[in-house]
């Protein structure tokens, strides 16, 4: 545990140390610290109280834990790389915001995970409106009203459940029986860190917020920061026994994302619609007892999302528009290459991580389950169809942030390989549900369905129907039982 703190400690020493200049240089001496922690503490460690008096902060390092400690450094890297020239407080909020991350995973304290969630909206909320542009400033506030929200709901839930059990260790909140204050109490945890995980209905912030951001910032927010509401809705539903729950939330968030996304033409959009999709691949992993397959999706998805908004920033930065029609031949070969393999493995076409992630999750999956993923993953490489012809490249390109994230990509999918054995069942279904999706694309893209617009109010109400539902939803499921 020393170790993880360590390293916990100089990312935020050190990012906050940047304010006063020399950010990236600073931001790199964390990462340095970081890995170094990281190798010190992987073999894990057990939950461990931290700090006298009645209400210590429970740590404890696990492979969800390691998994987003390797993720997150892999993203700064890219990020750093990616943003290098970048001055003012950029790397320095950058620095902070993946510590506060480092920190979340390894908590098993209500509080302190909502201490660490708040920083992150926080943080994030600066750095999408990062460069003072009018539709990123409002996408900031608009994230930074919905997701305050969202905590609001999860301090209300807190303190039901600390009345009621008188503890905040997620540890012993395992087997307490059910009551009445304590199920509304976990319905308003769980609300509360679905609107950070950008659950779909609770968390409608997401498009607009991934879609406005600076592109480097889209890669860090889709890739890593989302996911930490995830992260806190299975540490949550696995000491309250809500994973059905979870798994609910799997399918409307998998297929809501979809729906928007096979539509969307504006390409910061279409990506932000993809992430809310491929959330439901990491609820419905976690709700359903397959947290193995859940956690290499988190991080193989982490990475080729990375790759995709880098790749879509700079063809959007070079055409002059946000429109997928517009983009075509906009990209040197590198650049194309790297967008590329984002599509490859986003498509879940073998070898790369997200057929090895996809096989892991759906070996533990339930046959209803298994089906819904090979859904999903047909309508996803639908949507990412729209996206080739961005891949005929007009000359050089340059690579940055991608010269990190494809070398970890690779990797990752060799040890996936290596550690998985996918059958060539597994195989034949992967490059069937792609196939199924390329012949879906041309039907697809003939209809113009009318979607409802995702404005603040409708996201308001979106948020509070979601938070009635999930609350009834647990009430019915522990409360009706005798």
């Amino acid at each position: 545990m020393t170790a993880a703190l360590a390293g916990v400690a100089a990312y935020l020493v050190l990012g906050t140390l940047a304010f006063l200049g020399r950010g990236r240089w600073l931001g790199a001496a964390a990462w340095l610290a970081g890995a170094g922690a990281l190798a010190a503490w992987a073999p894990g460690f057990p939950e461990t109280a931290l700090g006298p008096g009645p209400w210590p902060i429970r740590l404890a390092g696990d492979p969800v834990a390691l998994a987003f400690w390797g993720l997150a450094l892999v993203l700064h890297a890219a990020v750093l790389w990616e943003e290098w020239g970048r001055g003012g407080a950029f790397h320095a909020l950058v620095t902070l915001l993946v510590g506060t991350t480092l920190a979340l995973v390894l908590s098993r304290d209500l509080f302190n995970l909502y201490v660490c969630l708040e920083l992150t909206s926080l943080l994030s909320f600066l750095l999408v409106g990062y460069g003072a542009r009018p539709g990123a400033i409002w996408a900031s506030l608009q994230y930074l009203l919905l997701t305050t929200a969202g905590m609001i709901l999860y301090l209300f839930g807190l303190g039901l459940v600390y009345g009621e059990t008188g503890t905040l260790a997620l540890s012993e909140l395992a087997g307490v029986g059910p009551s009445p204050a304590l199920v509304v109490g976990a319905g308003l945890l769980l609300s509360g860190a679905a609107v950070k995980g950008g659950v779909f209905l609770l968390g409608l912030w997401l498009p607009r917020a991934h879609g406005r951001a600076p592109h480097a910032i889209s890669a860090l927010l889709s890739g890593l920061v989302v996911k930490m509401g995830i992260v806190a809705l299975f540490r949550i539903s696995s000491a309250l026994g809500s994973g059905p729950i979870l798994a609910g939330l799997g399918v409307l968030t998998g297929l809501g994302g979809l729906i928007y996304a096979l539509w969307e033409v504006d390409i910061k959009y279409f990506l932000a619609f993809s992430t809310a999709s491929q959330l439901g691949y990491l609820l419905l992993g976690f709700g359903l007892g397959a947290p193995l397959g859940a956690t290499l999706y988190a991080v193989g998805h982490g990475l080729f999302k990375a790759l995709l908004f880098l790749g879509a920033g700079k063809a959007l930065e070079s055409a002059g528009s946000r429109r997928i029609p517009d983009l075509a031949g906009r990209l040197g070969w590198p650049v194309a290459l790297a967008l590329g393999l984002g599509i490859w493995s986003i498509s879940g076409l073998p070898p790369l991580a997200g057929f090895v992630a996809k096989g892991a999750l759906e070996a533990d999956l339930p046959a209803w389950g298994r089906w819904l993923l090979l859904a999903i993953g047909a309508g996803t490489a639908a949507s990412f169809a729209k996206l080739l012809p961005l891949l005929q490249p007009v000359g050089e390109g340059r690579l940055k942030g991608e010269l990190v994230l494809i070398p970890a990509l690779v990797a990752l999918s060799g040890w996936g390989l290596a550690s998985f054995h996918l059958t060539w069942a597994a195989t034949g279904k992967a490059v069937a549900a792609a196939a199924l999706g390329l012949i879906l694309y041309p039907l697809l893209r003939r209809a113009r369905p009318r979607l409802p617009r995702l404005t603040l109010d409708r996201a308001v109400l979106g948020l509070l129907a979601g938070t009635l539902g999930l609350t009834l939803a647990l009430v019915w499921s522990r409360l009706s039982v005798p």
